[in-house]
């Protein structure tokens, strides 16, 4: 595969970055949404920002990469580079808006911006209801494009895809593995339209519950992107309202719901759904874990059942699902339902959904896989017992990767909770953060406001590397991949 005359390597790092900027300049027109906000609320100082700053950055991003190669097809070790480097692009730029509008400095609105489009839901802002209505609206909008993926969002204007096993590349390299139709194209068009439908249905919800046009479409973009953003200072819980609390706990579930599993339930019916292995393990979890916290709840803080029950439900589906809202101050709970809430910042929602986390198909794997070993020791040699997960067996290539992934996952978060202890913190509240960050989580016991810089860029990258479940990014770490890259070696998925 070439790219024509002169250096391969840098004609082949450029033709990427091509592609990196023609995603980048399709993002950057995002920003006029949140000027459309402003205009309706009278923001002229916020339009301004967020006009300028959109169309300077579609017209750079798209000029050049008109000036750069276009890759005819991309490698396999090409698509972690392209997912990865457009992911830090694109939350970079996102963070201009908040230096410009609420005078952020850098550090801080790369966070921000971070964890707007990695749907995590950390904030270092301290009122949020002192923010222009155009800003809440692009904190909660890059939450919701993160949802699915920027660059699914660039895969959806390609009517036309050109190379099939390109697209199924970027597709994979942005955390995703499932196919819902056979093209890759399809699947992305069908993932869209399931979002965009619950993305609706979430709106007239919460408006017949009574919140208006904007916390109702806010609060439903980071409800089904599972991100957690809300327009005031005490999240949901500001509203005093459990309906709307349910109405959002039910949404934040349905986001973290793998997307098959909700294109079976419209094809096939609520029987097939149920019976889904990820579906039945989530609810599962959560109602052990509300049991237990609500037990926990009556028994230490003396709180009456029912609204001992609320609250756990709505926290446990909150914090599994790494969406993060919350209806109450969890500092103040017992010791042991704070572990369990950071029991399930690890766990995560499904597979192909917009959860973050471990996953919980890769944990019911990782279980069977390892009860089917234990009862392999009490087996004569040589007799061999498949894993299923529902209909589908685990192939042999498939346990090893699953075990590298949830090795380094540990690794990772045991590693950069050290370096937050290095600089102070408490290890339990340290090791929340980090558990937080990287699953895309967002609340944590650890008060983010007394971070220095270097533990909210850390936080950040951390964000960044779990949105992207750890492999694009840790890639870029290994020379045969560069080498790759710049030799231009190809393989097959």
């Amino acid at each position: 595969m070439t790219y024509g005359r002169g250096s391969a390597g840098v004609r082949g790092i450029t033709a990427l970055m091509g592609l990196v900027l023609k995603i980048v300049s399709i993002a950057s027109l995002t920003m006029l949404l949140p000027a459309l906000v402003g205009f309706i609320y009278g923001e002229i100082a916020e339009i301004k920002v967020f006009v300028f700053v959109g169309l300077i950055s579609f017209s750079i991003s798209f000029i050049l990469s008109l000036f750069l190669p276009t890759p005819p097809s991309i490698a396999l070790a090409e698509a972690p580079f392209i997912s990865g480097i457009t992911w830090i692009i694109v939350a970079f730029l996102g963070a201009i808006p908040y230096v410009l509008t609420i005078r952020m400095g850098w550090v801080d609105a790369f966070f921000e911006s971070m964890s707007g489009f990695t749907t995590t839901g950390m904030t270092l802002i301290r009122v949020v209801e002192a923010v222009p209505r155009s800003v809440l609206f692009w904190r909660a909008l890059t939450q919701w494009l993160g949802g699915t993926g920027i660059i699914m969002l660039f895969l959806i204007f390609m009517v036309v895809p050109t190379r099939s096993i390109s697209l199924w590349r970027l597709y994979v390299a942005e955390a995703r593995e499932t196919r819902i139709k056979p093209s890759t194209w399809a699947t992305v068009k069908s993932m869209w339209i399931i979002y965009l439908g619950y993305t609706v249905a979430c709106v007239l919800t919460l408006m017949f519950l009574g919140l208006d046009w904007f916390d109702a479409l806010t609060h439903s973009f980071t409800a089904l992107a599972t991100g957690g953003f809300s327009t005031r200072s005490e999240s949901v819980a500001a509203f005093r309202n459990p309906a709307v609390e349910m109405a959002l706990a039910f949404f934040a579930l349905t986001g973290a719901i793998n997307f098959l599993a909700h294109y079976m339930l419209f094809t096939r019916g609520p029987k097939r759904f149920f019976k889904y292995y990820e579906v039945k393990a989530t609810v599962l979890i959560i109602a052990i874990s509300t049991s237990l916290m609500a037990l926990d709840l009556i028994y230490r803080l003396h709180i009456d059942v029912v609204n001992a029950f609320r609250l756990t439900i709505f926290q446990s589906i909150s914090i599994m699902t790494t969406t993060g809202y919350t209806s109450t101050n969890i500092d103040l709970w017992p010791p042991f339902s704070k572990f369990v809430l950071l029991i399930l910042m690890f766990i995560g929602g499904n597979l192909c959904s917009t959860g973050g986390a471990i996953k919980v198909g890769r944990i019911v794997a990782a279980l069977k896989v390892m009860l089917n070993q234990f009862e392999l020791l009490f087996k004569p040699a040589g007799v061999v017992k498949p894993v299923k997960l529902g209909s589908q067996v685990l192939s042999n290539d498939e346990v090893p990767r699953l075990f590298m992934f949830v090795s380094a996952y540990f690794v990772i978060v045991l590693a950069s909770t050290l370096v937050l202890t290095a600089f102070g913190y408490d290890p339990f509240q340290a090791l929340s953060a980090v558990a937080s960050a990287q699953g895309n989580v967002g609340p944590c016991y650890l008060d983010l406001f007394r971070l220095n810089d270097v533990c909210r860029i850390l936080l950040a990258l951390l964000m960044w590397l779990g949105r992207l479940e750890l492999i694009p990014v840790l890639s870029l770490l290994l020379p045969s991949q560069w080498t790759a890259i710049l030799k231009k070696k190809t393989s097959t998925l």
